[in-house]
Parts: structure tokens; sequence; C-alpha cells
């Protein structure tokens, strides 16, 4: 497999495409005109279809990587704002800031299937290891709502339901802003509270409200490192990533990334950190191999990629190395 990092470059109304070669070393990027806003990016399963988020319309385009070229357009709702695969099927989540919906897209007949109501102005999703639950946040109301997907296994996208909805805080402005899952564990980014919520996957339960360092810093984005439980978050106003153990909900250090961090993505493989920095049209890159994150010992290696204007959003994907030679 061929290995990308893509950044979907929202004012500039372009994707970023750059191979990465090595664990510090990459070719040349290359730019891929979308227009129109882009502003989630995400692959379907290794050596699958890019998707693209289009914020300024009520589209999806598809990308073959291999060949820097748009192959297809679906119509969902107005101004999606982020893109979620479910594991083990064929069906994409487009969340639909503008329509308050979540469109559900099989990738396979390249169509919207349905379209689930969801609250006010959803944004950011994940979905469990199983394809069983998806986790919305609903900016707007300042909650999170979870949809029983299991439907989706019988080819049933229609009868997909609500199963809970948890408000985070005392006035619906919180604005939850990414979501990321830890085995049961939900942690939420929200860009107007100053701890970082923790939910119970099943029912919404709050666990723990891990204290972050930096009143007012204005977390929007979450990953979680591979098995070893912590907890990636940008400090938007702080330029900061704020590591936080999953294990006893603490922050165990902090990381200087830049100005304006916002979404993150992980390679798996290598252990690699990719952060838009929206006002200086680049990403970070943090090399996490080798670093105790439950320490302050020792710092990761940093590095920045070249983006087109404002990136809003990150992946790390794979294809087939024979489809970049056109055989």
């Amino acid at each position: 497999m061929a290995v990308f990092v893509i950044s979907a470059d929202t004012a500039s109304g372009s994707l970023t495409v750059t191979e990465k070669v090595g664990p510090s070393s990459y070719r040349r990027p290359v730019s891929v005109v979308t227009g129109r806003g882009p502003l989630g990016v995400a692959q379907c399963g290794p050596g699958g279809m890019l998707f693209v988020a289009l914020a300024v319309c009520d589209e999806v385009f598809s990308v073959d990587v291999a060949t820097g070229q748009v192959v297809g357009r679906i119509r969902v709702g107005w101004a999606p704002r982020s893109l979620t695969p479910v594991p083990g099927t064929p069906y994409l989540l487009v969340a639909n800031a503008g329509s308050d919906t979540v469109s559900v897209i099989d990738t396979g007949e390249g169509r919207v299937t349905t379209s689930i109501k969801v609250g006010r102005e959803p944004g950011a999703m994940a979905v469990s290891a199983d394809g069983r639950t998806a986790l919305v946040c609903e900016r707007g109301e300042g909650t999170v709502g979870a949809l029983d997907l299991s439907p989706l296994v019988k080819g049933r996208p229609a009868r997909i339901s609500l199963r809970w909805r948890t408000g985070l805080g005392p006035h619906p402005h919180v604005q939850p802003r990414a979501v990321a899952l830890c085995g049961g564990g939900a942690v939420v980014a929200c860009a107007r509270r100053d701890a970082l919520p923790v939910l119970n996957v099943d029912d919404g339960v709050l666990v723990a409200d891990v204290a972050l360092p930096v009143p007012g810093s204005a977390p929007v984005g979450v990953a979680v490192t591979g098995g070893d439980g912590f907890a990636l978050v940008a400090l938007e106003r702080a330029g900061l990533l704020a590591v936080v153990d999953l294990l006893d909900w603490r922050v165990t250090r902090q990381i200087r990334i830049g100005p304006g961090p916002r979404h993150l993505a992980i390679d798996a493989d290598d252990g690699t950190v990719y952060c838009t920095l929206a006002p200086d049209s680049r990403l970070a890159v943090l090399h996490l191999d080798g670093v105790d994150l439950s320490t302050t010992d020792g710092e990761p290696q940093f590095d920045t990629l070249a983006t087109g204007t404002r990136p809003s959003a990150v992946a790390v994907v794979r294809i087939n190395e024979l489809a970049l030679n056109g055989t």
C-alpha cells in the first residue's frame, strides 16, 4: 500500500495530497482542485475511494487519489461538514450542518440511501469499531447524540434510530467540536468548556470530566493514540496539544505545536500525528514513536508540511501501489 497524507484546504477550494515514503520522508505535494470549501475528508477502508465534504453546497465528491481526479458527485444535505465510514460495511455517514441531518451513502452504489434527523448543526462524528454505534457532535444544541447503526448489518439504513442524547453543559453553546472513541468511552472536545467530558458509549452517561490546563484555550480537536490509552486534544487558542491519560483521567503533558491547531489524524503504523494549523497553512507533524506520553520526559520530533490555504481537516489514506502505475 502507498500512504498519503491529505488535507482539506477550505479557503483555497482544494486538497493537498502528499505521498509518504518513510517515517519522516515525503514527496512533493500535489494540489487537487475541488472548489466549494472542502471541509472534511475520509477514506472508506484501506485502498478504498476518498470522499470529500464540500461545505458551501450539498454535495460530496469522490476522488481517485492515484490520478488526482474527481470521479463522482453525490448529493446529500446542505453544508456537509464531516464524513465517517462505517467499519465492515460499504456505508459512509455524512453530517449536514445546514440540514440538521446525517446522510447515509452506499459507496458501492454511489447514492444516499437515507437521511436521519439529528440535533442542530451536526459536525464531527465517530463510529465504534463494531460499526453499531455512531456518535454525532450536535454543535448547535451543545449535545452529543448516539445513532443505533445495527440495521446497517442487515442492509436496512432506513431503520437507523437515535439511541441516546447527552447535554454537555449548563447552556447550549458549549460547542462540541470533536469526538474520539477509546474502548467503551467517548472523548469529546468542546470549544467553550475548559474540561474534556468522557461519555459511556452505551448510554451517554458522563464518566469523567478532565480539567484542561489552560482556561479559555478552545479545545476543538481530539484523537486517541493506538492501544496505549492517551487522548491528544488540540487547544486552538493556546497553540498546544494536551495529552490526557485515559486510565486515570489527567493531563500528563502539553506539547507546543503552532498557531490554531484544529483537526488531528494519526498514522497507526508508526504513531505519527498530523494536525492542521489553519493560520499557517501547514500541517504540524509529530513523531510519537518511542515517546512516553505518561511523563514529561523526552520531546517528540516535530516537522511541518505545506498545504493549501487554511486547512480544516487531515486524513491518512492508503491505496494499492499498483493503481499508481495504472495497472
